[in-house]
């Protein structure tokens, strides 16, 4: 499992999910601890800082994501409020889902494919790392255009 966030034309940390140390599942708990707390929160609190403004976030429907206790922990960590949760009838419009096809699709290019789980995590981390600031900006870009589109597709107005 892994993990990372986008923002802008910015990548922020990318977290390669250690289900022996960490649980082989990801919950509220484990996730603010091993995720929030040491990765999200610097990285929300540097962008802030640089922009002189609140970030807003944006999280899928995964179950740790909306739970009780992580709201809890984003509360305690002056997060709150402008919290948002991915609408569950339109994934695809979420654009860290465009970071995770185009990485999926360099490493299915690469040659030799990667074939144990040490080369996959190193190909995943090139292939983070490869992602430029122009596709991180040209996906987050996009974002208002394909949000009217399923809009105008769906008849008006869509009620998130």
């Amino acid at each position: 499992m892994v993990w990372g966030c986008i923002t802008g034309n910015q990548k922020g940390p990318l977290v390669i999910w250690n289900k022996v140390e960490w649980g082989k599942t990801i919950n509220s708990s484990n996730y603010c601890e091993y995720i929030v707390i040491p990765h999200l929160h610097p990285f929300w609190l540097q962008l802030c800082e640089e922009r002189d403004n609140y970030i807003y976030l944006e999280q899928d429907n995964a179950s740790p994501h909306k739970a009780k206790y992580t709201t809890s922990v984003l509360k305690n960590l002056n997060m709150p409020g402008y919290f948002f949760t991915w609408p569950p009838t339109f994934p695809d419009l979420n654009p860290i889902e465009q970071v995770w096809r185009i990485m999926k699709d360099r490493i299915q290019g690469h040659s030799p494919r990667p074939t144990t789980n040490q080369q996959l995590l190193r190909a995943i981390q090139e292939e983070w790392d490869a992602i430029t600031s122009e596709e991180i900006a040209s996906m987050t870009g996009s974002l208002p255009l394909r949000v009217l589109a399923v809009q105008e597709a769906s008849g008006g107005h869509t009620k998130y």
